[in-house]
């Protein structure tokens, strides 16, 4: 497996993955729009890639402070270091660009303890679950 930064040839495997998993914990896929100009809508983009498949995601948007946005792992392949990974790589992206990094979770994606293991705190729960990380 391979982290690596977007590639314009990859949007029809990001797409179809982060559907895939958004269907298989909320039973549909919307608000995708963002991912039509990925390039544009995000600072930084990264994949992992296993064998020529994406089978991660993981976007940092820049509003004001990063906001990490469109995390999300391949079903079978969860549990085996991707997320962490990806997640690793995006933090050391931020070091020295940002002073705080923020997030936003679902209780049904149980996440929270993922992003606890790097730090975030929660400081904000409504519909979703708002973490954050000073840097």
């Amino acid at each position: 497996m391979i982290i690596r930064n977007y590639k314009t040839k990859d949007k029809e495997q990001v797409k179809s993955l982060i559907k895939e998993v958004l269907k298989e914990i909320f039973g549909s896929a919307e608000n995708l729009e963002d991912l039509d100009n990925i390039n544009k809508n995000f600072q930084l983009f990264l994949v992992a890639e296993d064998n020529g498949e994406i089978i991660g995601t993981l976007g940092i948007k820049n509003e004001g402070d990063a906001r990490i946005s469109r995390m999300y792992v391949k079903k079978e392949d969860r549990r085996r270091g991707v997320g962490r990974a990806l997640m690793e790589k995006a933090l050391n992206y931020c070091e020295g660009k940002f002073k705080r990094i923020f997030l936003t979770t679902y209780l049904r994606m149980d996440s929270r303890d993922f992003y606890k293991k790097f730090c975030f705190k929660v400081y904000k729960e409504d519909e979703r679950i708002w973490m954050e990380k000073i840097i």
